[in-house]
């Protein structure tokens, strides 16, 4: 009997964590700053969370740099952590401000993988940024 309850109990866990892991990780994020992007001339992105999460690892787009090398444990990359939005360091104080370090992080990293001979993405404004 005890076994069974056991076996229960790691099965529970098992939902939970997994769970817990899903939940935390959106497919899509709606990168809508309206604190640092007032005078909007284009729409916000949606950016594909997912699907950048089946090739990429976390610590390719999510830093936090000291001495040239980015330092961030994964572990802090918990939804609801206000600590590792990009907003969070690309404010208006910070050397590269957060229009910057998007368009560096995302346009920089299509556009290696195009020449690269790879299938990447946008790599336009419009591409990103669409209406309606």
């Amino acid at each position: 009997m005890k076994k069974r309850q056991f076996v229960w109990f790691l099965v529970g866990l098992f939902v939970v964590v997994t769970g817990s892991i899903l939940q935390g990780q959106p497919e899509k994020i709606v990168l809508d700053h309206d604190k640092a992007f007032k005078k909007r001339q284009r729409p916000p992105v949606v950016f594909p969370h997912e699907a950048h999460m089946a090739d990429l690892s976390c610590t390719d787009c999510h830093h936090r740099y000291e001495k040239g090398r980015n330092v961030l444990d994964e572990s802090e990359l918990e939804e609801g952590n206000a600590d590792i939005l990009c907003s969070h360091c690309h404010d208006r104080r910070a050397s590269v401000g957060l229009r910057e370090a998007f368009h560096r992080q995302c346009i920089g990293c299509h556009r290696q993988t195009h020449t690269e001979g790879a299938r990447t993405g946008p790599r336009l404004c419009g591409e990103c940024h669409r209406r309606g």
